[in-house]
């Protein structure tokens, strides 16, 4: 099992806590964040403690709902002939369907940064030169199936009808009440979507150290977003054979939280995980694709890297 590497003291269900939402008739929904204490200290859930290619890269659970992010394959060979490193991690949501629990959005970063001790990941890199530069990944968009909803809206007009005057100057007298009314009927569509960027900042001027994916529900359907998907990445290494980390972070949005002090009370904790720790020589993962040096071989076995998420303990 994937996460069979971690002790019961690596896990905290508390830790990365969904944030609550605004409402917002938008697809990609808007978040209302909560800002930690700032004299309350970040507690670690996941702690590295110098392991290479840690396979539990986050989780968070708030039952019903949870979120974990496996890393399951790292290779080492040559891109356009620079020195290169391939990665995969799985991404998965459980939550209930149509319910206040769902995740209706969700921002997926991963950032990657020279390591200047593999037993302090909190240290800076030396510089930014020294950052691994993302050179592809996927995937760059995924657009669900498309689903109808028919919309009916009536706007009806009623005025009062003035049959004759009542004596003694009280006012007119109403009788009838005409109406004029007339129906409209749209239909809509929505997809669920996903969508991947570059992020880039200014002291990586050469090329981003950071890729992220948007995720939204679908806005007529509103089932959450997809509940799995497998992120790949390709990096070119400026220092090859040396360690790197890799940070994982998942931010989803609950749609209409029932407890917000619940939310509140977790997210005021700061919790965090520790970066994953890749000492640029040990792979992990598919050996059939072990046996390729070079990732721009027209017969690299793609599939066997792009595929889905597995079973749990699969690689």
């Amino acid at each position: 099992m994937a996460s069979s590497d971690s002790s019961p003291h690596d896990l905290d269900h508390d830790s990365q806590t969904p944030e609550q939402e605004e409402i917002s008739t938008s697809p990609w929904a808007t978040t209302s964040p909560l800002i930690p204490d700032p004299s309350v200290p970040p507690t670690l859930a996941i702690t590295n403690n110098s392991r290479i290619n840690r396979p539990l890269a986050t989780h968070s659970s708030l039952s019903p709902s949870s979120y974990t992010a496996y890393l399951r394959h790292v290779q080492y060979g040559t891109y356009h002939s620079l020195p290169s490193c391939l990665l995969a991690l799985d991404f998965t949501f459980r939550f209930p369907t149509t319910s206040t629990s769902r995740f209706s959005s969700a921002e997926i970063t991963l950032t990657f940064t020279h390591t200047t001790s593999p037993s302090k990941p909190s240290l800076p890199s030396a510089s930014p030169s020294y950052d691994p530069i993302i050179s592809n990944f996927a995937p760059v968009s995924i657009i669900g199936p498309p689903q109808a909803r028919t919309n009916s809206n009536t706007f009806e007009i009623a005025a009062p009808l003035t049959l004759f005057d009542t004596p003694f100057g009280l006012g007119p007298s109403v009788g009838v009440t005409p109406r004029w009314a007339k129906e409209t009927i749209k239909m809509e569509e929505g997809q669920a979507e996903l969508h991947g960027y570059l992020a880039q900042d200014d002291d990586h001027d050469e090329g981003a150290n950071s890729v992220a994916w948007d995720m939204a529900e679908n806005p007529v359907s509103k089932g959450g977003i997809f509940r799995s998907f497998r992120g790949v990445v390709l990096l070119t290494l400026p220092r090859p054979g040396e360690p790197f980390w890799m940070k994982v972070e998942v931010k989803p949005v609950v749609k209409f939280s029932l407890d917000p002090k619940r939310w509140l009370a977790q997210r005021l904790i700061g919790k965090r995980d520790d970066p994953i720790l890749l000492d640029g020589k040990t792979g992990l993962g598919d050996s059939v694709c072990h046996g390729f040096e070079a990732f721009d071989a027209e017969d690299f076995p793609w599939d066997a890297v792009l595929k889905g998420p597995g079973q749990l303990g699969e690689n």
